[in-house]
């Protein structure tokens, strides 16, 4: 894994346009916060350190979290991509893709014993986590499908969040993240260096089938096309990027962001902490994308959470169902 160099554009203070959406959305009373979790996988004793996503993204905060901590800092994931493409190539045809359907949430509004928003909104983050044996068996169950893990990893989340969340099973819409690191200029190492793209997963998907479809996507470039678009700030500015985000949560309503951040080398014990301490982050959903999660593999162990937007109700009991579906939708875990 190659590190991450900062290029110098100027001697202007660094203008973090992705920013501004979340700085938007924070206008309208939609919580920026990314929680980045260390675990004493003895105790289960948490220490979170928050951040906020108009700083930050996923990967950018992790680096934050652990300069933050004191933990030796590891190298940053790059894009898989070696070099940006050209102008023409980001603007090709969409892939094919299913159709999207609106998602059908159920309603846990005026049912006994039902939390209030503000308590939903503060219930913390629920986490399970995968040993290096059952990991190294998803990567495995990938290999012989001839798929990646995070195509396994998006539709189990997909059936699990249709399973526990929803009225019956749809396809339904998720943003798919792209790091693009090494691939466009840096101001900062650590500020939003995301894209994403739109794609469909049906709750009766096969792998394969999901699998063709986000590489479609990655080939296409639509994550290029993203980049750009959101970074319309550098034409319009803030007032207008609050505009434009306000607009957009009265829009398509999606299922959530699929948040996979790769694959981490870290020392904990070079912050006093055990070797072994679990890993874990979740961004912050939102009204249109209510279903927030994280992946990450850090030193061969797998960890996945789940919080879902307090604009759905869902008690934190359904949220840990939902998050424990998704971990049997894997097929690793007895």
């Amino acid at each position: 894994m190659n590190t991450v160099s900062t290029r110098t554009l100027s001697s202007r203070p660094p203008v973090d346009y992705i920013g501004m959406w979340y700085r938007a959305r924070a206008g309208l009373g939609i919580d920026d916060r990314i929680e980045f979790i260390f675990i004493d996988p003895c105790s289960g004793e948490r220490d979170t350190v928050a951040l906020r996503h108009r700083d930050h993204d996923g990967v950018g905060g992790i680096a934050q979290a652990l300069k933050q901590r004191g933990v030796a800092q590891p190298p940053m994931p790059l894009s898989r991509q070696k070099q940006a493409p050209r102008w023409w190539q980001r603007w090709q045809r969409l892939p094919h893709d299913l159709p999207a359907r609106e998602p059908v949430w159920r309603h846990w509004r005026g049912f006994p014993g039902q939390a209030e928003a503000e308590e939903i909104e503060d219930s913390p983050v629920c986490v399970q986590w995968l040993n290096p044996a059952q990991t190294r068996a998803l990567y495995q169950r990938a290999h012989q499908n001839k798929v990646s893990v995070n195509s396994l990893l998006l539709l189990a989340l997909h059936r699990a969040v249709c399973d526990t969340l929803m009225l019956h099973g749809i396809a339904g819409s998720w943003c798919f993240p792209v790091n693009m690191r090494g691939v466009v200029p840096m101001l900062r190492a650590d500020m939003n260096l995301s894209s994403a793209f739109y794609l469909t997963v049906d709750h009766e998907d096969k792998a394969a089938r999901l699998d063709r479809s986000v590489r479609g996507y990655l080939k296409a470039n639509v994550h290029w096309r993203y980049w750009h678009l959101a970074r319309i700030g550098r034409l319009i500015g803030q007032r207008g990027v609050n505009w434009l985000c306000g607009r957009l949560q009265k829009g398509t309503q999606h299922c959530g962001s699929f948040s996979s951040l790769g694959e981490w080398e870290i020392d904990f014990a070079s912050a006093g902490m055990p070797k072994d301490t679990v890993f874990a982050c979740c961004g912050p959903g939102s009204p249109s994308h209510p279903v927030a999660n994280g992946v990450i593999v850090v030193n061969g162990c797998m960890s996945l959470s789940l919080k879902v937007h307090s604009s759905l109700g869902a008690p934190q009991a359904t949220v840990r169902q939902c998050l424990q579906r998704w971990v049997n939708w894997l097929g690793v875990v007895e």
